[in-house]
């Protein structure tokens, strides 16, 4: 998986490209650990991103418990993904969005 990001003040994006297997998350989890201090908002982009494994999901919601009350976005989540996590009521705890329609 490729990690890609840029921060502008205290907003932080982060491009995910690949699946988030369970191989990849430790550098994921290192990535966040590494860049959220200070952040007030955490957009993560999914447009890369077709499988998310449980590990992922894992990591995903204590990154955004980490954040402590900063904002936490995951946009361009595919249609198929986006269901997963809104049958899990992940979207009750994160701001997820689909692909904008053109």
């Amino acid at each position: 998986m490729e990690i890609k990001s840029k921060r502008e003040g205290e907003v932080l994006t982060v491009w995910l490209e690949g699946d988030v297997c369970p191989g990849c998350v430790p550098q994921t989890e290192a990535f966040f650990n590494g860049n959220v201090d200070g952040v007030k908002k955490l957009v993560v982009d999914f447009g890369g991103v077709k499988k998310l494994a449980k590990e992922g999901l894992m990591l995903l919601l204590s990154t955004k418990k980490k954040l402590a009350g900063a904002e936490m976005s995951l946009v361009n989540v595919g249609e198929e993904l986006y269901d997963k996590l809104d049958e899990q009521g992940i979207t009750t705890l994160i701001n997820i969005s689909k692909p904008k329609q053109s």
